[in-house]
């Protein structure tokens, strides 16, 4: 009789094993979802960040440029490259390309074919900004200062 209950002990230890098995799997998936979406949360705050910063750079560049009584006319800054304008750049701009670079993710570009500036993110999808004045726009970023914005299309 001995042995008829090890069998049955044994079968239910299996259980117990392949429920406890299926709960930590279910776990780790919920956990590497939430990673996945945190990541993609960080990348969208630090583009973000950077478009802040340039959209500063530009207003820094505007007040510089009137304290100093030379204007930026509009032909300057449509469809221009900001970071041409700006004396600092992020640190994963990769430069001006007629075309996506193939290697790029999580990185700023500027579009020399389409005059825009583009952020691709690490899942492939990309953000293109432009460089215009805001005159003739109903819409600016919060602070735009100098009748020029970098305007996401």
């Amino acid at each position: 009789m001995k042995p008829k209950t090890k069998t049955s002990q044994s079968g239910a230890s299996r259980f117990d094993f392949a429920i406890s098995v299926s709960v930590i799997a279910i776990l780790a998936s919920i956990l590497l979802f939430s990673l996945n979406r945190a990541q993609s949360q960080v990348e969208m705050v630090t583009m973000e960040t950077d478009l802040t910063n340039m959209r500063w750079g530009l207003r820094e560049l505007w007040s510089h440029r009137n304290a100093t009584g030379q204007a930026l006319a509009s032909s300057e800054i449509e469809n221009a490259n900001p970071l041409r304008l700006l004396s600092d750049q992020p640190k994963n701009y990769s430069g001006e390309y007629a075309e996506t670079p193939s290697d790029a993710q999580a990185a700023w570009y500027f579009d020399t074919k389409a005059k825009r500036l583009v952020y691709i993110f690490s899942d492939g999808h990309q953000a293109r900004y432009r460089l215009t004045g805001t005159a003739k726009l109903n819409r600016a970023s919060l602070g735009a200062m100098g009748g020029m914005d970098l305007v996401l299309e």
